[in-house]
Parts: structure tokens; C-alpha cells; sequence
């Protein structure tokens, strides 16, 4: 068997750490254990003991009345506390890195560490072709020439014409977004090879529409904290704004993006099961945590402690983009007044729209060169939380 560490305590002995079958068995000392992975903490089997251990960038291990923090140095972790030094290789539990095949392009890869984690969105291709009518109507062709939404709906192909710019986003959006071959909906084999694909580069890919639940697992995944997923919907519409598609409609929808709709159950399932293995009680009461943190921020942060429609955000670097021909005003959000500087910043990073957010970090990335000159940031700071990963921003009303 393939000894990946040993583990060598401050008492004058050590245990030798053996993988079996994704298990760990701890050897030595005359006795022997199981360490099985609980999404992200190890808990020890057998010898009538029980501890856990945390990787949020340091192993925290606790249990037996107290923990000890692991630096990394250079490889290998250090114990720091408790009188002592220890060290292990840095192989049982990883957080952030993908399992091991590269994700993405060779282009994305030139630039990008090799433990990168690359994540994803996927949203139900019925819903999301509705909120892409409404949202890219002025630059689809194919949504132009459509005197209404359910016309479109009722006969797509007679609106749409392959190759036209903009109307990608008119067919096959979630296909279109992450790269894949043009394959024919019928050819199974094909369909299943690109899906497949996606899911050996992506090490996760989230549900927008349980995008609580996918900040939960991220967060796990990544070994965050709870204050690294805090963050607001954007590019919502007002409630009674969004129409409601009739089950044809829907069915019609799915059937035009049949090659989104074949990635989205695929992606979708497996994320159901990798929320399985987080258990539905720990989940529950995780996703309710998270709202609860929301929803202080937010009357904290913002006027009228939640979402306003664009027209009513007086500045315009927390303003949302506004499509035209007349749809539904987009919701952001407006900083209350009286905020503190530090407070202000936290805020108005989760508030600013994606847009203005990539021109952000166009210019931390770039230079002062870009659109126009550089302005001052909204929060008068010079710090960015960015997520490590890969995704799509779609419209989420």
C-alpha cells in the first residue's frame, strides 16, 4: 500500500497514514484506526476517540480538550502551539485544488497557479432563454424579429438564424458560454463526450437556482469562512415583473436548447448528489445561517435595506446595466448614507454590478489605460475580494 505521510507526535511516537480505497487507516503504536472524509473535516474511527480537523488554509485539529494550528513550510506543516513541533507531508485533506485534470483552455491555463480551482453556473435552460430574451432582446437577432416572448416560445425557428452575431444568445446559451463542440442534439455519443468534459475541468458547477445551497458547498469545498460567500443577487427584475412560462413553455424551451438542457441535468444531478453527501439537516441549517447574514448585511448596507430598481440608483458605478425595448428595470443597489469607510468598502464591493466590476479589475490588472480615465473607486480602497474559479454571470430574474 502506498504510504502517503507519516504523523509524529510530540510523545516520541508516530503512526503511519495508508490509503485504502479513499480511506486512511493509521498503523503503528499497536493499533489501528479509520479516518473516512466528511466533506471537508476528517474524523477518526475506532481506538474510542473521535477528532476533527479543519483545512482552511491551516489544519486546525480539534478534540481531546484543544487544537493546534499547521503552518505550511514550504511542503510540509509545522504544528505552532502546545510546547512542541511536529510535521506531516501535506497530503491527506487539500482544500481549493482540482482532483487533478486541468481545467479550462491552454490559454487559461498559461495564466492561472496549477491548484487552481475552477468553478462554474448552470441554470435551467427554460428559464434562463426567458430572462435572456428580456435581458439581450436589443443585441439577438432572433429576439428582435420576435414581436413578443411567447411568439418566440411557439416557433423559435422562424426567428432564428444560426450565425448571425448576438443570436448565441438566442440557442444554446450554457453550451455557447463554456466552449463545447457544435455537435448535433442527436448525436448522443457527442453529447455525452462534451459533458463529460466539463465535468473533469470543473471541479464544481453551481445551480442558480439553489445558489444558496451552491455557496454552502463552495464554501465547504474551498474551506472558507462565512463571510468569503456573503453576497447579494444582481441583475434580478421586480417581483411580478418576471412572466410565468406555462409547462409547454417550458417543454418547448428545453426542447429548442436540448443541448443545454443534456448538460444542465447532467451537472444538475451531480450536484444533488455531492448535496447528499453534505447531509439535508447540516445543509438546512447552513443555507439558513447564510440567509440570516444576508439579510443583516443588507440593512446595514444598503438604502431601504434591500434591492432598488436601477433608475432609482443615483450613482452610476452601483447602477445596473438597463436593457432596452422597454423591459423591466434591473434591481441594484444604493449605499445608505452615514456609512463608515471600512464599512462603506465591504458594502460596496457586494454591491457593485458585475459590469463595473470587471472594468474594477481591468484596471488592477491593466493599468489606467481601458475605458476612459480611472476614477476613483466607490469605496475609496484599493483592496478586491475576488473568487478563485471560472463562471458565466447571467441575469438572475
Amino acid at each position: 500500500m502506498e504510504i502517503i505521510g507519516k504523523w509524529r507526535t510530540e510523545d516520541g511516537g508516530h503512526q503511519e497514514v495508508e490509503e485504502i480505497r479513499g480511506r486512511w487507516r493509521l498503523s503503528g503504536d499497536g493499533g489501528c484506526g479509520e479516518v473516512e472524509d466528511i466533506g471537508g473535516r476528517w474524523r477518526s474511527l475506532g481506538n474510542g476517540g473521535r477528532g476533527e480537523m479543519e483545512d482552511r488554509r491551516r489544519w486546525r485539529i480539534e478534540g481531546g480538550g484543544g487544537y493546534q494550528e499547521v503552518e505550511d513550510i514550504g511542503g510540509r506543516w509545522r504544528t505552532s502551539g502546545g510546547g512542541g513541533c511536529e510535521e506531516m507531508e501535506r497530503r491527506p485533506r487539500r482544500c481549493g485544488g482540482h482532483p487533478g485534470v486541468p481545467a479550462a483552455s491552454p490559454q487559461v491555463q498559461k495564466v492561472m497557479p496549477n491548484d487552481s480551482f475552477y468553478f462554474s453556473i448552470v441554470r435551467d435552460p427554460a428559464t434562463l432563454a426567458e430572462s435572456a430574451f428580456a435581458y439581450y432582446r436589443a443585441v439577438a437577432p432572433a429576439f428582435r424579429r420576435a414581436p413578443s416572448l411567447a411568439s418566440f416560445v411557439a416557433s423559435p425557428g422562424r426567428f432564428y438564424q444560426p450565425g448571425l452575431r448576438g443570436n448565441h444568445y438566442a440557442r444554446n446559451l450554457l453550451w455557447f458560454d463554456f466552449g463545447l463542440p457544435p455537435v448535433a442534439p442527436g448525436d448522443r455519443r457527442a453529447v455525452a463526450e462534451a459533458v463529460a468534459e466539463v465535468e473533469r475541468a470543473f471541479a464544481m458547477v453551481l445551480l442558480a437556482e439553489h445558489f444558496d445551497e451552491s455557496l454552502v458547498l463552495l464554501r465547504e469545498a474551498l474551506c472558507w469562512p462565512e463571510e468569503a460567500v456573503a453576497s447579494f443577487p444582481h441583475n434580478g427584475r421586480p417581483r411580478g415583473a418576471v412572466p410565468r412560462l406555462s409547462p409547454g413553455q417550458l417543454a418547448r424551451l428545453r426542447a429548442w436548447n436540448a443541448l443545454d438542457w443534456a448538460l444542465y441535468g447532467h451537472l444538475n444531478r451531480s450536484f444533488w448528489r455531492r448535496a447528499a453527501a453534505f447531509g439535508p439537516a447540516r445543509m438546512a441549517a447552513e443555507v439558513a445561517r447564510l440567509r440570516r447574514r444576508r439579510e443583516a448585511l443588507a440593512r446595514r448596507c444598503f438604502r431601504g435595506g434591500g434591492p432598488l430598481p436601477g433608475p432609482a440608483i443615483a450613482d452610476g458605478r452601483l447602477r445596473p446595466f438597463q436593457p432596452a425595448r422597454g423591459g423591466a428595470a434591473i434591481l441594484g443597489y444604493a449605499l445608505k448614507a452615514g456609512l463608515e469607510a471600512g464599512e462603506r468598502e465591504a458594502c460596496a464591493r457586494m454591491a457593485t454590478p458585475e459590469l463595473q466590476y470587471k472594468d474594477i479589475l481591468d484596471r488592477r490588472q491593466f493599468g489606467g489605460g481601458g475605458r476612459g480615465s480611472r476614477p476613483r473607486l466607490v469605496w475609496g480602497g484599493d483592496g478586491f475580494a475576488v473568487g478563485w474559479g471560472c463562471a458565466s454571470v447571467y441575469p438572475s430574474g
